[in-house]
């Protein structure tokens, strides 16, 4: 199972290669952008876990990303998608 699990990611590495996408983009993992220090999308994520005007964790496929900041906001959050606005100070994974 293991093995199988192994070739699969293997095969969509090569396949987001000759696509020439975002390596991550066919196994679902997040990608996030920064942009400056003032706004933060991540895609591909579960939940949203806490969030308050300074910090914000978010729940991925690849584990829990924080953001601490200030005046933090949510700029929309959609099935697949999620932005925060404010003022960010750090950024780390959990």
């Amino acid at each position: 199972m293991a093995e199988t699990k192994k070739k699969a990611k293997g095969l969509l590495s090569r396949a987001e290669g000759v696509l020439d996408v975002a390596q991550g983009t066919l196994n679902n993992l997040p990608n996030i952008t920064l942009y400056g220090t003032s706004l933060v999308e991540i895609d591909n994520f579960r939940s949203l876990l806490d969030f308050s005007e300074g910090s914000v964790r978010v729940n991925t496929t690849d584990g829990i990303v924080r953001l601490d900041g200030i005046a933090l906001h949510l700029a929309y959050m959609t099935d697949e998608s999620i932005a925060v606005k404010g003022s960010i100070k750090n950024l780390s994974f959990e």
